[in-house]
This record gives structure tokens, C-alpha cells and sequence, in this order.
């Protein structure tokens, strides 16, 4: 198994930036997936100068299937339910 880091990008509709991150931060994110089995880091970033309409997910784990497994938790579903309200496109680089 090899280790594996995901650069997300999350492209925020105009003015929905604070409300996202309130959000994220109401359901937990990112405490409770720091402590699923495998999780190495998993932080969100904000861009100090400009692009203020972007949200960076930074996150490492242990391997590809823990990854993958955890796509799966009760919490990321929740999150698909809430996201798309929030984000008008993600990227997804994989390292």
C-alpha cells in the first residue's frame, strides 16, 4: 500500500464562501475525518490574496483504499447532500 495526497479545489458560487466554510465547520470537518482510520492530514485552506471564491482541501492517507473507504462514512454522504449548494465545481489532483 502506498501512501496517497489529494489537492481538492472547491470552486465556491459568488458570496457563499463564509457560509460554506460555517457549514463545514458545523458538521465537524475537518476534526471528524482527522480521526477516521488512515487519515494522515486532512486541512481546508483559504487563499490569502485574491481567488476568494476558492476553498483548497489538502489531504493525505495512509492508502488509496483508506481513501476510498472513507468516501463511503456516514459524514461524507452528508456532506454530498449539503456541497452542491455551496460549490459550483471541484477539482481533484491526485499525488
Amino acid at each position: 500500500m502506498h501512501e496517497i495526497t489529494l489537492i481538492v479545489k472547491y470552486f465556491i458560487k459568488d458570496d457563499m464562501l463564509n457560509e460554506f466554510l460555517a457549514v463545514l465547520k458545523n458538521n465537524g470537518f475537518p476534526e471528524v475525518v482527522q480521526s477516521e482510520n488512515g487519515c494522515i492530514e486532512y486541512n481546508y485552506f483559504v487563499p490569502a490574496f485574491g481567488k476568494e471564491n476558492v476553498v483548497v482541501l489538502i489531504e493525505k492517507w495512509e492508502s488509496e483504499k483508506l481513501q476510498k473507504e472513507h468516501l463511503n462514512t456516514p459524514h461524507m454522504q452528508k456532506m454530498k447532500t449539503f456541497k452542491d449548494s455551496f460549490v459550483e465545481k471541484t477539482t481533484v489532483e491526485i499525488f
